[in-house]
């Protein structure tokens, strides 16, 4: 829940990542990543192996829950055909990548100015920092055309009220570093609950 044992909201993003996947590629979300930076103490995996369902807004029923696996992120490369290939895309070559383009809409997590740390480029850098990642060299807005049309439909809004973003926008990001990183990134508001994600592109 992005708590520590005090009950006091943890920093620096030292939580776990909830990452709605499609992993057999054909249009809708069957699996879902957690994964913990950190890493999960005992009674953190026992919470998760003790989830049985779960539901959906607007659904007619529960969704029943299974453990298909876990252990760290170079375990992931190991899943079968095709869901290790929809896994390079979201961790990289293990070499990284430089390239990286948004899986689901960046939301800005604070108001945007026209200049200053508030721009696009600010945030996203200062993010980037954040969790001891490089500044990218260049960003990119990308236009809302072909496969990226269909992330305008992702919801962009937590539900409570406290929680919500200053501006509900969605943005198409592609980012180029100087030095390869590895995944899973995650950048913005909600980026801890499947916003804000990042596919590694293709080297070369």
């Amino acid at each position: 829940t992005g708590r520590g044992g005090d009950g006091r909201p943890l920093t620096d993003h030292h939580h776990a990542h909830v990452m709605p996947l499609d992993l057999d590629d054909d249009g809708h979300l069957e699996h879902i990543l957690i994964h913990a930076p950190m890493g999960l103490g005992s009674l953190a995996q026992q919470a998760v192996q003790a989830l049985r369902r779960t539901w959906t807004k607007g659904g007619s029923g529960d969704l029943y829950v299974a453990i298909a696996g876990q252990g760290d992120l170079e375990s992931l490369r190991q899943l079968a055909s095709p869901f290790n290939l929809r896994i390079a895309d979201l961790l990289g070559p293990p070499a990284g990548s430089t390239r990286w383009t948004s899986r689901t809409p960046f939301v800005l997590p604070r108001h945007q100015k026209r200049r200053g740390a508030n721009t696009m480029e600010g945030q996203l850098t200062a993010e980037l920092v954040s969790r001891g990642l490089p500044a990218p060299r260049t960003i990119e807005v990308l236009p809302w055309t072909g496969e990226i049309l269909a992330m305008r439909h992702a919801v962009r809004v937590r539900r409570h009220p406290a929680k919500r973003p200053p501006v509900d926008t969605g943005f198409a990001v592609r980012l180029v570093f100087d030095t390869p990183l590895q995944g899973p990134l995650s950048l913005g508001y909600a980026s801890h609950f499947g916003l804000g994600g990042f596919s590694a592109e293709p080297e070369g």
